[in-house]
């Protein structure tokens, strides 16, 4: 099973990787002047004995944090979405490298894992901040699914939330999680 996280409007959002810090270049240049212990390792052989090493292009982020971000997917179809959301617009998202919770406990224990997820969460809000208009409101949803049928479970009205962007200051947050089965609505 898999945590998956929706966020539904009544427009077109765009969709991509929001938020991350790489570098591309070709694998052949990588091995050369980056890291040429690389070449003995099972993911750099496996793209030698797919690819050209002059012709494979790679991302390279220097850091986790520069690898979290933010993923949003085209808009879905074929779901029945109707009794969790209003807009019919819904977009598959992800925290990319990273997850959609940080907390005190897992920033003194694991503090790569808290600054991943810091970022995913950054990135979730800035990306509402910059693509929603004033007065627009998104909803977000988060379910466990096995399987392609994604909205069987329904919400969990205990955990609804109401965000209003004016007033929310993430930058000040040290604890936010998005929970399995919450609903949270987003106004601008």
């Amino acid at each position: 099973m898999s945590m998956f996280y929706y966020m539904a409007a009544s427009r077109e959002l765009p969709t991509g990787v929001f938020g991350t810090k790489k570098t591309v270049m070709k694998l052949g240049d990588y091995l050369t002047h980056v890291n040429p212990a690389a070449r003995g390792q099972f993911p750099i052989r496996a793209l030698l004995d797919k690819y050209p090493e002059d012709e494979q292009l790679i991302d390279i982020y220097d850091t986790e944090e520069d690898a979290a971000g933010l993923y949003v997917g085209g808009p879905m179809s074929g779901q029945d979405i109707s009794h969790l959301f209003r807009h019919p617009m819904v977009y598959p998202i992800a925290p990319q490298g990273g997850s959609f919770s940080m907390n005190n406990e897992m920033k003194e224990r694991y503090p790569n894992v808290y600054t991943t997820g810091r970022k995913c969460l950054a990135e979730l809000f800035r990306y509402l901040n910059r693509h929603m208009n004033a007065g627009e409101e998104l909803e977000l949803f988060s379910c466990w699914a096995d399987g392609p049928e994604r909205f069987r479970q329904p919400r969990n009205k205990g955990l609804d939330l109401i965000i209003q962007l004016s007033e929310f200051r993430f930058e000040e947050r040290a604890e936010f999680e998005w929970k399995d089965q919450q609903y949270i609505v987003v106004r601008k």
